[in-house]
């Protein structure tokens, strides 16, 4: 049976890159008949959802994989993807995907809850590269790119599959969480699994009111306080104060979540190398675009600066914003911080294939 579902999942990918148009978006999965997990353990059939944008090309080297943020998935980028934008589908292929742990992937509130196993990035990356390799039959892609949680991932994709891309597009950065992040993300879990309906993590009702108030605790480190101070009257910031929240609220379950965050929270790309960074980020040939925000407080700036110190071929911009993290990792559509990123990202793109 895990034999089957693989061949299943590639015949229809097959079919998938055939039909697509130059813009149209394309929804499909791929299923790993087997998987090890850092951690140890194992599943059966393990499903990694994707999106993409775009058209092949006749060589099949016009592919960028599209990673999400922590609380992210795969449709992410659609407000940067299409004709002309950021990611422009006139010239390159993307694929948005979902990573392990949420979305239409395999997670938790499949039915294993809290014993589903606490996945790292590095998983997430391994997954990752089974479905554009073995499912989309891919040798190889032009880049990888993602804010947050997806520079992460860049990072490892660039560690673990070095020749596998030419560049790496990690925006607002780092190889690893900090003491800092460490406290945001331990608030923010803490908040959910103080709300009685949570129940130890063996709730029937998703817990809301206590996924809405972790993203009130998270609200304030994701923007810069000259950003807070714009927000002067009552009713914008109850909005942006509430808003975080009530996406997760909507969109996660509650055990999904706090996996997720804790995958976040405990990213560190030198474990595997005795904690030394310096031969972690050594591993990295791809050439590297560091985007890092002027005002970000999730991702202090000094951790962006390790990536720009260990990466041998990498170049450093830092986005002119005032929105904080989400000035790089979610620019409003039509903004100068938005058409700052479009330019750096196209202009990268385009130099990978010169």
């Amino acid at each position: 049976m895990r034999f089957l579902s693989g061949i299943v999942s590639a015949i229809g990918l097959a079919s998938l890159l055939l039909t697509s148009t130059a813009s149209a978006q394309q929804e499909g999965s791929y299923t790993i008949p087997h998987y090890k997990f850092e951690d140890g353990k194992e599943l059966d059939n393990v499903k990694i959802a994707y999106v993409t944008y775009g058209k092949l090309n006749e060589s099949r080297s016009n592919a960028v994989l599209l990673v999400p943020g922590t609380s992210s998935g795969r449709h992410w980028a659609d407000d940067y993807v299409g004709s002309g934008k950021m990611y422009d589908t006139d010239k390159y292929f993307f694929i948005g995907v979902d990573v392990i742990g949420g979305g239409l992937s395999t997670q938790p509130k499949d039915g294993l809850g809290m014993d589903f196993p606490r996945y790292t990035v590095r998983d997430m990356v391994h997954t990752e590269y089974l479905m554009v390799h073995d499912g989309l039959k891919l040798n190889s892609l032009l880049a990888v790119s993602g804010p947050s949680m997806g520079s992460f991932q860049g990072v490892e994709w660039g560690i673990n599959y070095p020749n596998f891309m030419k560049g790496l597009i990690l925006i607002v950065p780092a190889a690893r969480s900090d003491q800092h992040f460490h406290s945001i993300a331990d608030a923010t879990i803490g908040m959910i699994t103080l709300d009685p309906a949570y129940k130890g993590g063996k709730y029937t009702e998703n817990p809301v009111e206590g996924i809405k108030r972790s993203g009130m605790v998270y609200f304030p480190w994701l923007f810069s306080d000259e950003y807070l101070l714009t927000l002067k009257e009552p009713e914008p910031y109850q909005t942006a104060l509430m808003a975080f929240g009530t996406g997760w609220a909507k969109n996660w379950d509650a055990n999904s979540l706090i996996i997720r965050y804790s995958a976040s929270r405990n990213f560190d790309a030198s474990a595997p190398y005795a904690g030394n960074m310096k031969v972690a980020l050594g591993k990295i040939v791809a050439k590297s675009l560091l985007l890092p925000s002027q005002t970000d407080r999730t991702i202090p700036a000094y951790l962006s600066r390790e990536l720009l110190a260990g990466i041998k071929d990498a170049k450093y911009v830092e986005i002119p914003t005032i929105r904080g993290h989400l000035g790089g990792a979610a620019p409003i559509k039509g903004s100068a911080e938005e058409a700052y990123i479009a330019d750096q990202i196209r202009g990268f793109l385009d130099g990978l294939n010169k």
